[in-house]
């Protein structure tokens, strides 16, 4: 996982699939935080991960930014070669391969197709009846750029959500608490393929199992 807030968001949003206590450390899946894509996808990273006698299945999660998935997908396969034989090409379901009774799962956020990350993922949890504000939010951000805001390409999910965050009561939540709070719904149909991809891997109890 690329960050706290993806981490937080991951727990909250799967904790209403399966059994999640509060407790990280009594989490079905230790989640743990890394410097950015750029951390999981240096050399001889990933492998260290699926060398540990510990690990027995790792699931890896990366924001496809303004890179194409499929840039991802490929340097995974390259660096994990050796370990697991990947499919040819990249799932919109996710991926999760197998050998030696280990197994290694990736999700490209948001869907492995599309450009953005786990923020691009969380929009499409806005309830429908409140598009409205989520709109304007995102006429917001496009306005202030265009009077001259420095915020970066890149940045524009982060930026559209944090501005509707800071509308809701209370104000200025974060992804995780929003998801806890029911402010974002985690039932809604675009959850549906990465919440099966992470039950599937790490064998947890679900109503999608």
């Amino acid at each position: 996982m690329e960050g706290h807030e993806d981490r937080q968001s991951v727990a909250a949003l799967m904790g209403d699939y399966t059994p999640w206590p509060q407790d990280k450390y009594k989490a079905p899946v230790w989640i743990d935080m890394c410097n950015g894509a750029e951390e999981i996808l240096k050399d001889g990273f990933l492998s260290v991960q699926i060398k540990n006698p510990e690990t027995q299945i790792l699931g890896v999660v990366l924001d496809a930014d303004t890179n194409a998935a499929n840039s991802h997908y490929s340097r995974v396969v390259s660096l994990c070669k050796g370990f697991f034989d990947f499919p040819t090409a990249i799932s919109g379901n996710g991926t999760i391969v197998e050998r030696s009774s280990r197994r290694f799962g990736l999700w490209i956020m948001p869907d492995n197709c599309l450009n953005g990350d786990m923020e691009t993922f969380l929009k499409y949890l806005v309830p429908p009846e409140v598009k409205p504000s989520w709109d304007y939010a995102v006429a917001c951000v496009a306005k202030a750029r265009q009077d001259g805001s420095p915020c970066r390409d890149v940045h524009i999910p982060k930026a559209n959500l944090y501005t509707w965050l800071a509308w809701q009561d209370p104000p200025g939540q974060s992804p995780g608490r929003a998801l806890t709070h029911k402010i974002l719904d985690s039932k809604l149909p675009y959850a549906e393929s990465f919440v099966k991809w992470f039950i599937e891997l790490y064998k947890l109890p679900g109503i999608l199992t």
